[in-house]
Protein backbone atom coordinates (compact mmCIF):
# COMPACT_ATOMS: atom_id res chain seq x y z
CA UNK A 1 0.00 0.00 0.00
CA UNK A 2 1.49 3.38 -1.19
CA UNK A 3 1.04 6.51 0.92
CA UNK A 4 -1.64 8.01 -0.54
CA UNK A 5 -3.75 4.71 -0.86
CA UNK A 6 -3.18 4.46 3.24
CA UNK A 7 -4.09 8.34 3.86
CA UNK A 8 -7.21 7.72 1.31
CA UNK A 9 -8.51 4.59 3.38
CA UNK A 10 -8.23 6.10 6.42
CA UNK A 11 -8.46 9.83 6.78
CA UNK A 12 -12.25 10.13 7.63
CA UNK A 13 -12.20 7.05 9.88
CA UNK A 14 -9.67 8.37 11.88
CA UNK A 15 -10.75 12.02 12.10
CA UNK A 16 -13.78 11.37 13.25
CA UNK A 17 -12.91 8.37 15.94
CA UNK A 18 -10.10 11.02 17.64
CA UNK A 19 -12.71 13.84 17.51
CA UNK A 20 -15.09 11.35 19.53
CA UNK A 21 -12.33 10.93 21.84
CA UNK A 22 -12.62 14.21 22.50
CA UNK A 23 -10.57 16.77 20.54
CA UNK A 24 -11.87 19.31 18.98
CA UNK A 25 -12.86 18.72 15.08
CA UNK A 26 -9.40 21.25 13.77
CA UNK A 27 -7.18 19.45 16.48
CA UNK A 28 -8.34 16.14 15.53
CA UNK A 29 -7.36 16.89 11.58
CA UNK A 30 -3.67 17.60 12.95
CA UNK A 31 -3.62 15.27 15.15
CA UNK A 32 -4.71 12.37 12.37
CA UNK A 33 -1.81 14.13 10.20
CA UNK A 34 0.70 13.34 13.06
CA UNK A 35 -0.62 9.86 13.42
CA UNK A 36 -0.43 8.90 9.89
CA UNK A 37 3.36 10.57 9.57
CA UNK A 38 3.98 8.75 12.66
CA UNK A 39 2.37 5.27 11.37
CA UNK A 40 4.19 5.42 7.94
CA UNK A 41 7.39 6.18 9.26
CA UNK A 42 7.31 3.39 11.37
CA UNK A 43 4.84 0.57 9.48
CA UNK A 44 7.84 -1.84 9.65
CA UNK A 45 6.80 -1.62 13.65
CA UNK A 46 3.52 -2.92 12.73
CA UNK A 47 3.09 -6.60 14.11
CA UNK A 48 1.48 -8.86 11.11
CA UNK A 49 1.08 -8.07 7.56
CA UNK A 50 0.91 -3.76 7.47
CA UNK A 51 -1.40 -4.12 4.44
CA UNK A 52 -4.24 -5.88 5.69
CA UNK A 53 -6.75 -3.10 6.96
CA UNK A 54 -7.89 -4.79 9.87
CA UNK A 55 -4.19 -5.41 11.35
CA UNK A 56 -3.15 -2.30 9.82
CA UNK A 57 -5.94 -0.32 11.00
CA UNK A 58 -6.03 -1.62 14.61
CA UNK A 59 -2.04 -0.56 14.48
CA UNK A 60 -2.98 3.07 13.59
CA UNK A 61 -5.85 3.13 15.78
CA UNK A 62 -3.35 2.94 18.82
CA UNK A 63 -0.77 5.08 17.27
CA UNK A 64 -3.64 7.79 16.70
CA UNK A 65 -4.51 6.90 20.93
CA UNK A 66 -0.65 7.58 21.80
CA UNK A 67 -0.82 10.98 19.91
CA UNK A 68 -4.21 12.01 21.06
CA UNK A 69 -2.63 11.60 24.78
CA UNK A 70 0.06 13.85 24.01
CA UNK A 71 -2.06 16.27 22.55
CA UNK A 72 -3.96 16.14 25.78
CA UNK A 73 -1.32 16.40 27.90
CA UNK A 74 0.11 19.42 26.37
CA UNK A 75 -3.54 20.77 26.66
CA UNK A 76 -3.89 20.57 29.82
CA UNK A 77 -0.62 22.15 30.61
CA UNK A 78 -1.06 25.02 28.28
CA UNK A 79 -4.45 25.52 30.00
CA UNK A 80 -2.92 26.09 33.89
CA UNK A 81 -0.42 28.31 31.90
CA UNK A 82 -2.78 30.64 30.19
CA UNK A 83 -6.30 32.31 30.86
CA UNK A 84 -8.40 34.61 28.78
CA UNK A 85 -10.66 36.53 29.97
CA UNK A 86 -14.10 36.31 29.79
CA UNK A 87 -15.10 39.23 28.12
CA UNK A 88 -12.58 38.42 25.13
CA UNK A 89 -13.50 34.75 25.12
CA UNK A 90 -17.16 35.78 24.59
CA UNK A 91 -16.54 38.31 21.38
CA UNK A 92 -14.37 35.31 19.76
CA UNK A 93 -17.70 33.06 20.21
CA UNK A 94 -19.89 35.56 18.83
CA UNK A 95 -17.61 36.71 16.06
CA UNK A 96 -17.21 32.52 14.82
CA UNK A 97 -20.80 31.87 15.24
CA UNK A 98 -23.26 35.13 15.93
CA UNK A 99 -26.31 33.51 15.34
CA UNK A 100 -26.16 29.18 15.52
CA UNK A 101 -28.79 27.34 14.88
CA UNK A 102 -30.82 26.49 17.59
CA UNK A 103 -31.49 22.63 16.83
CA UNK A 104 -28.35 21.67 15.29
CA UNK A 105 -26.63 23.32 18.40
CA UNK A 106 -28.69 20.92 20.01
CA UNK A 107 -27.78 17.95 18.60
CA UNK A 108 -24.05 18.84 18.47
CA UNK A 109 -24.57 18.78 22.76
CA UNK A 110 -26.55 16.11 22.92
CA UNK A 111 -24.21 13.85 20.14
CA UNK A 112 -21.64 15.06 23.23
CA UNK A 113 -23.82 13.08 25.36
CA UNK A 114 -23.69 10.14 23.78
CA UNK A 115 -21.60 7.15 25.27
CA UNK A 116 -18.73 6.68 23.96
CA UNK A 117 -19.09 3.82 21.51
CA UNK A 118 -21.76 5.49 20.16
CA UNK A 119 -20.56 9.08 19.40
CA UNK A 120 -17.28 7.66 17.80
CA UNK A 121 -19.49 5.56 15.36
CA UNK A 122 -22.06 8.83 14.79
CA UNK A 123 -18.83 10.83 14.59
CA UNK A 124 -17.04 9.02 11.96
CA UNK A 125 -19.99 7.59 9.97
CA UNK A 126 -22.13 10.56 9.53
CA UNK A 127 -19.50 13.47 9.76
CA UNK A 128 -16.91 11.97 8.10
CA UNK A 129 -19.08 10.06 5.72
CA UNK A 130 -17.18 6.76 6.41
CA UNK A 131 -19.17 3.50 5.30
CA UNK A 132 -20.10 1.32 7.75
CA UNK A 133 -17.51 -1.34 6.52
CA UNK A 134 -14.59 1.09 6.95
CA UNK A 135 -15.83 2.07 10.57
CA UNK A 136 -16.03 -1.43 11.34
CA UNK A 137 -12.05 -2.24 10.32
CA UNK A 138 -11.13 1.01 12.37
CA UNK A 139 -12.88 -0.15 15.19
CA UNK A 140 -12.23 -3.93 14.84
CA UNK A 141 -15.73 -4.67 15.21
CA UNK A 142 -18.37 -6.01 13.18
CA UNK A 143 -20.57 -3.96 10.70
CA UNK A 144 -23.67 -5.19 12.28
CA UNK A 145 -22.14 -4.10 15.98
CA UNK A 146 -22.10 -0.55 14.32
CA UNK A 147 -25.31 -0.49 12.62
CA UNK A 148 -26.82 -1.51 15.82
CA UNK A 149 -24.58 1.53 17.47
CA UNK A 150 -25.64 4.03 15.23
CA UNK A 151 -29.16 2.60 15.41
CA UNK A 152 -29.29 3.19 19.25
CA UNK A 153 -27.54 6.57 19.04
CA UNK A 154 -29.63 7.91 16.60
CA UNK A 155 -32.70 6.73 19.05
CA UNK A 156 -30.81 8.42 22.28
CA UNK A 157 -30.14 11.66 19.97
CA UNK A 158 -34.41 11.55 20.05
CA UNK A 159 -34.64 10.77 23.47
CA UNK A 160 -32.11 13.34 24.61
CA UNK A 161 -33.29 16.30 22.03
CA UNK A 162 -37.16 15.35 23.61
CA UNK A 163 -38.54 13.52 21.50
CA UNK A 164 -39.38 17.05 19.36
CA UNK A 165 -37.30 15.47 16.02
CA UNK A 166 -38.35 12.21 14.19
CA UNK A 167 -35.34 9.71 13.86
CA UNK A 168 -35.59 10.46 10.20
CA UNK A 169 -35.17 14.14 11.07
CA UNK A 170 -32.01 13.58 13.02
CA UNK A 171 -30.38 11.19 10.63
CA UNK A 172 -31.01 13.94 8.03
CA UNK A 173 -29.64 16.97 10.39
CA UNK A 174 -26.75 14.85 11.31
CA UNK A 175 -25.53 14.51 7.20
CA UNK A 176 -25.92 18.44 8.14
CA UNK A 177 -22.94 19.15 10.51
Amino acid sequence: MDLTTFVNAYRGPLIGLIASWGAPWGDAVEIAQDSFSEAWLNREACRGDWNDPEVFGRWLRGVALNQYRNWARSRRRRARTMTLAPAVLEQAVSAVDPEPDQQLDALRQAIGRLPVKQREVVLMHYLEETSVKEVAALLSVSAKTVEGRLYQARRNLRRLLDGELSVAQIGRMLLCL
